[in-house]
Parts: structure tokens; C-alpha cells; sequence
């Protein structure tokens, strides 16, 4: 029998996903913008790109830093540190065919367990407050659900719009229509888990009601679905919830029990199966195949957001996308000190405006600017301050020149820069990092610093040939072919069998 991948679960006929959820997805990433704009005007606020870029920075530096925090002040779960979750976790993973995830617990008395991160390994969280309520079958049900979402791709982007799991009403309100439809999805795959509709059913009665949930007849709770759907008013409050309603998703998996899609996936979790998750494939193990590697589209998604982020910080810094015109750099002409100088030096020179000093030279003509000087290469001492021979023209170091020059590089500067540093750093920037994307040399290793500027060379010189050929060449562009670098889907490298 072939080896089926995690994401095969949620695509083809049988797909576990709800059928809505992908169009969910892009309707609400189209009308995400918009609706921020909206809020921003109600709030009296002004929101635009690159407010929304740069919190996507800030959310995923946040997340991306959360692990160190988790070590640091909560409990790592392992083979001999609380071995029962341990072994929930361990077996869903092995089911479902993904790496095993770091586990922690920590004291969060709102979020009974929640998957974190932007790539392998994840994180699942679980709260001290809940996990002894939980009975084994009802903890592979919360379990089995979060390790759905890892699989179906959807924490990478939970992930930047709530990092502990918990969403607000504003962002349940933009982004609701898409999560509620991810948490039908992954009730599935939390069913499938734990093999029972009344472990799914107990176990969603805990996370709402924590003890409670044991005095709860839940065939009566069920049936309140019946009265919600008989009023459109009272289904309205579930638009302020990053998940539907509770009764709404017991009668979802009735519903999805009684289907072809559940006996096939029932069927699958019940093959004979290793008992161990498969691996993280190691660096040099294995090599880089085309199926791996992202297609067109892909890419053009991820250096699009990579695009947005750019811009934004160029933004934000008081610069502009083309670069600040060498009109707008403060520049000073200086002048040798005449023989005739005295010793002392002269005070500022002042402009027909009566400014005097450094502010008086910066606006003046370079008539106007008579200094006395000590020259170091490049580098001009003046009674100014210092200055620096750019192409001829003398600029003014001074902390405003020094923080407009990054800004006044430019896009096409500052994007193949990003691009790189990021890169040799973390191996993906912010847009790769979303789309689930990593650059990997042939054999999986991280490229080094010069292979990677090697590669962004190539792109900021060639992208007018890198483009077209592109629609040739859809996974192994130019930059990559000539310096042996990969751009790969990280799933696909999860998914690869290196045993051979």
C-alpha cells in the first residue's frame, strides 16, 4: 500500500476539511483589509498596510520567541515527565503521520490546550487547570483536534492572529468565518483520535464547562441546537467566537459520523501502523526532489507578503519604496582652510535667513559655506560636525542623515537584504514562514552565507529573467539551480520516508 501523507486527510473526495473552509479562507483574506479599515475609522484610528505588516512581524517574532519562554517558565512534557500526556500525544501523532510537537504545560485558566508555531517542531500547550479533568479518551479528542490543525496547515496562521489560542471579539469578528470552519475541521480529526462521538462529546462538555461538565446530560444539551437554528437572531452571537457553538459542533459530528469520508478515515487510523511518529528528516539525509520544492504560486504568495512587510518597514522609518532623490540628502560643501586663516577656529557661517552653525551651512549654497577642515580619506572633520564623501558630494553625519540612509536605499535595495539576512538567520523569512516554505540546499542543509547572498544576487540582478523563465521552470528556478539551493513545502519534507 502506497504511504499516505498527513495533508492527504484534507484533500480528494474524502477531505476532512468542511467543504466551506477554503473559500472561508480566501474571503476572508480578501475582505480582512478592508474590514480593518472599517474598524480603524470606528476606533478613530488609522490603520493601514503597514500597521497590519508590521503587527504581522511583531506577532511572529512574538511566536517565534515564545518557545524560549515556554522552557522558561513552564513545564517540558517527556517520556519521564508526565509520561501519560506524553503517550496521547506520541500515539495521535503516529496515526496521523506527523513529527511529534514540544509539549508544555503551563497555568492558563481560559485555553484548555493550543498548537503554536510556524514550522516543524511545533508547540502544543496544555493547561495545568484542565489537564487532570480531562479522562484519557477525552484528552486524545483535545489533543487529536490541535495536532489537526498542525497537519491541515492552520496553526502557521492562528498563530499570528492569537498567540495563546485565546481570539478577542475583533478578531473573531474579521477572521470568525474562516476559524469556525478550521474547528468542524479538526473536531474530525479529534473524533478520529480518540474513537468515540461521546469521548468527542464529554471532552468539548470539560473544555466549556470544566467540572461541571460531569452533571451535564448531554443528549439534552444536543438538542438546544434545535432551538438556536429555529432563530437567526440567537445564531448571530456565534459570529463574535473564534469557535461555533458547542451544540453546533456535536451535531456536525453526528452528522459527519454517518458519512463515507468517516468510514474511510475510521478505517485508515485502524491499519496496521508503527508505533513511533515519523522523524524530522535530518540535515544531509536524503536529497532534495522536484516534488518538493514550492511551485509558482506558492512563492509568488510568499515573497508577495515578504513584499508588504518590506514596504512597511521602509514606510515606517520615513522613507519611501523608490528612495529619497540625492536632493533630499543633507549634504555640506566643505571647504580647505585659506593660508590666510587664523589659528582659531571662525564661527558658524551664517545664510541670508540669519541662521548660523551647522543648521546655517546644511541650507546653505555651498558658496555660502566657508569651513576650516581636517581631512581622514573619505571622512571631512568640520567645525559642522562630520562629514563623508558620497560620489563628490560631502553628506553630513548627523543621527538624522544616519537614519534617513537606510530608508533612502530604497526597495530594491532593502528586499533582496531582508530576503538574505532572514535567510541565513531562521533559513525562511516572514512570507515563507507563512506559506509553510524553507531554503535548504540539495541535501536539506541549511545554506551557508555566501551560498545564501550568492543566491539573492542572482535575484536582485536577473529577476527579469528569473520571472519569465519561471513559467517554465516552476520549482527549480535559475537562482536555485545555480546555486544549489531549494526552495521546498515543509510538509513535503515531513512527509518524505528517509528510512531508505
Amino acid at each position: 500500500m502506497a504511504p499516505v501523507y498527513p495533508n492527504s486527510l484534507f484533500s480528494g473526495p474524502n477531505s476532512l476539511r468542511e467543504p466551506s473552509e477554503r473559500l472561508a479562507f480566501w474571503l476572508v483574506a480578501l475582505a480582512a483589509f478592508p474590514a480593518a479599515l472599517l474598524v480603524g475609522y470606528a476606533l478613530h484610528e488609522s490603520i493601514g498596510a503597514s500597521q497590519v505588516a508590521l503587527f504581522i512581524v511583531l506577532a511572529m517574532l512574538y511566536v517565534t520567541l515564545a518557545r524560549g519562554r515556554l522552557l522558561g517558565s513552564s513545564v517540558h512534557v517527556h517520556q519521564t515527565q508526565y509520561p501519560r500526556v506524553f503517550g496521547i500525544v506520541k500515539n495521535a501523532c503516529a496515526a496521523l503521520e506527523i513529527p511529534m510537537p514540544l509539549i508544555f504545560v503551563r497555568e492558563d485558566n481560559l485555553v484548555p490546550i493550543v498548537a503554536l508555531g510556524f514550522g516543524e517542531p511545533y508547540a502544543l500547550v496544555l493547561s495545568s487547570h484542565w489537564i487532570e479533568i480531562f479522562a484519557d479518551d477525552e484528552l486524545s479528542f483535545m489533543a487529536g483536534r490541535e495536532l489537526g490543525h498542525i497537519a491541515a496547515g492552520h496553526t502557521r496562521f492562528h498563530s499570528l492572529l492569537s498567540v495563546n489560542g485565546n481570539e478577542n471579539p475583533l478578531i473573531a469578528l474579521i477572521f470568525g468565518a474562516w476559524l469556525r470552519r478550521c474547528a468542524l475541521t479538526c473536531d474530525r480529526v479529534g473524533l478520529l483520535c480518540c474513537g468515540s462521538l461521546d469521548a468527542a462529546t464529554r471532552a468539548m462538555g470539560v473544555a466549556a464547562f470544566h467540572e461541571f461538565a460531569r452533571r451535564v446530560d448531554y443528549q439534552a444539551f444536543a438538542e438546544q441546537q434545535a432551538e438556536i437554528q429555529s432563530d437567526s437572531i440567537l445564531r448571530w452571537g456565534e459570529w463574535l467566537s473564534g469557535e461555533p457553538y458547542a451544540t453546533r459542533r456535536i451535531a456536525s459530528l453526528r452528522r459527519f459520523t454517518s458519512t463515507q469520508a468517516y468510514a474511510d478515515a475510521a478505517a485508515w487510523f485502524a491499519r496496521e501502523r508503527g508505533l513511533e511518529p515519523p522523524p524530522l528528516a535530518a540535515p544531509g539525509q536524503g536529497r532534495v526532489v522536484p516534488r518538493d520544492c514550492a511551485g509558482w504560486w506558492r512563492r509568488v504568495a510568499a515573497w508577495s507578503i515578504d513584499a508588504v512587510i518590506v514596504t512597511a518597514i521602509i514606510t515606517a522609518f520615513g522613507g519611501n519604496v523608490t528612495g529619497i532623490h540625492a536632493s533630499e540628502t543633507t549634504r555640506v560643501q566643505a571647504q580647505p582652510a585659506a593660508t590666510s586663516a587664523p589659528a582659531t577656529a571662525s564661527p558658524g557661517p551664517t545664510t541670508t535667513d540669519g541662521e548660523s552653525g551647522a543648521i546655517g551651512c546644511l541650507r546653505s549654497t555651498a558658496a555660502n559655506c566657508r569651513t576650516d577642515t581636517l581631512s581622514l580619506g573619505p571622512f571631512r572633520l568640520t567645525d559642522q560636525g562630520l562629514s563623508l564623501n558620497v560620489f563628490g558630494e560631502n553628506v553630513l553625519l548627523t543621527p538624522s542623515t544616519l537614519a534617513a540612509a537606510p530608508a533612502g536605499l530604497g526597495f530594491p535595495f532593502w528586499f533582496p537584504v531582508y530576503l538574505a539576512l532572514l535567510v541565513i538567520v531562521a533559513g525562511q523569512t516572514f512570507g515563507m514562514m507563512i506559506a509553510g516554505l524553507r531554503v535548504v540546499t540539495i541535501d536539506f542543509r541549511k545554506p551557508g552565507i555566501l551560498r545564501t547572498i550568492a543566491r539573492y544576487l542572482v535575484v536582485g540582478l536577473l529577476w527579469w529573467l528569473i520571472v519569465p523563465l519561471s513559467l517554465i521552470w516552476r520549482r527549480v528556478l535559475l537562482h536555485d539551480r545555480w546555486t544549489q539551493t531549494r526552495l521546498v513545502k515543509m510538509e513535503r519534507v515531513v512527509a518524505r520516508d528517509f528510512s531508505s
